[in-house]
């Protein structure tokens, strides 16, 4: 992972197929939610172009929910699932 502000969300992340699935740490510094552009941006230049991947994390309160980004613009998707295949299943759903 490239070096990063300290203040920046704390985070993994794997992929799987098509989907991200992000993780939240929680280690005290911003959430994944409230800095999810510069997470993508990471992510992005660590694998290259997120066209094609469906995204999903978990916040730091255990959810998984869902991310788009479409034209620059971030979308959340409330999925409020606690288990990570559950979640990529239902957004992999509302995206059909």
């Amino acid at each position: 992972m490239t070096q990063k502000s300290p203040f920046r969300a704390d985070y993994t992340y794997t992929v799987t197929d098509n989907i991200i699935a992000i993780v939240d740490l929680d280690l005290g510094n911003r959430s994944v939610t409230n800095d999810i552009e510069n997470v993508l941006a990471d992510i992005r230049a660590e694998i290259g172009d997120l066209a094609g991947y469906a995204v999903i994390y978990r916040d730091s309160m255990g959810r998984w929910d869902g991310v788009r980004l479409v034209n620059g613009i971030v979308y959340f998707y409330g999925l409020n699932e606690r288990d990570q295949e559950k979640a990529a299943n239902r957004l992999l759903h509302l995206l059909e």
